[in-house]
């Protein structure tokens, strides 16, 4: 637009100054002379915008289509008043749903198909929203937006709107940090006061929950216990010591037959 107005700012000074001149020019001259100038202009607006055009079109981003991919719906929400929002995979292999819509969560049973039933597990079928623990049915979030779960299987929730960490393990719900109502940083310790947006991310390796506060540009850490982290240990440990305590059987009760091996045939011989 303002480009226009340049052009015809520059056309009314060209025709202003060849009717300046009128007295001392003959008429022709004055006509093809402001003829040529107007041309001229017409000719480098046109052109300026034909420029722009073409750098216009050459910023466009180029897309590569790969092929050999087919994309098909294994569970459609809409049917069960299910609006997933994001999913994780329980060490058991079952698919969990969040509802940040209707503060719900829910698992599901895989491989998936349209006709798998989600089963839920934490929250209100009503969709009802607050914070509230206890057990699962009874408990309540606000909106929550991430979820991840540990090596022993207890799901920690994204509570965002609540501005919370929440638990769900044997049977019930918890509140492990943060809350819109924790005086001066949480039920964790005083550096535990998240905004209401952040996503958890469990870390196997450090045995903790990785908190992205997206709202205060912060990455937080919370250790948790030894038990949800090394769960996956337990049975190949307590296989470890059962073979232990047999191989030192075995090799007692080794000892104690060459022993009385010797005694008995050694002084016959």
């Amino acid at each position: 637009m303002c480009k226009n107005w340049v052009v015809f700012a520059f056309i009314f000074l060209v025709l202003l100054s060849g009717f300046s001149s009128a007295s001392a020019t003959p008429p022709a001259k004055i006509v093809s002379g402001v003829v040529s100038n107007i041309v001229s202009a017409l000719v480098k607006w046109l052109w300026s915008l034909k420029s722009n055009t073409k750098t216009a079109v050459s910023s466009r981003s180029m897309v590569k289509f790969e092929g050999g991919y087919t994309v098909e719906t294994v569970f459609d929400g809409s049917k069960l008043g299910i609006e997933p929002y994001s999913v994780e995979l329980s060490p058991t292999g079952e698919l969990l749903v969040l509802d940040s819509e209707n503060s719900n969560i829910y698992k599901i049973s895989t491989p998936l198909s349209r006709y798998s039933r989600p089963k839920l597990i934490a929250g209100s079928s009503e969709g009802y929203s607050g914070h509230v623990d206890g057990r699962l049915r009874e408990a309540r979030m606000n909106h929550p937006k991430g979820l991840t779960v540990d090596d022993r299987g207890n799901i920690y929730i994204a509570d965002t709107m609540n501005m919370a960490i929440r638990k769900i393990s044997d049977g019930a719900v918890t509140t492990i940090a943060g809350g819109k109502w924790a005086r001066g940083g949480g039920h964790v310790d005083v550096d535990a006061k998240f905004s209401n947006d952040f996503d958890v991310v469990y870390i196997g390796s450090s045995c903790s929950l990785l908190v992205i506060d997206r709202g205060n540009q912060a990455i937080r850490e919370i250790q948790l216990h030894d038990e949800d982290c090394n769960y996956q240990y337990d049975g190949s440990f307590h296989l470890g010591i059962v073979v232990l305590a047999a191989a030192a059987f075995f090799g007692y009760m080794l000892a104690l037959l060459h022993v009385g091996y010797n005694h008995c045939f050694l002084p016959m011989m």
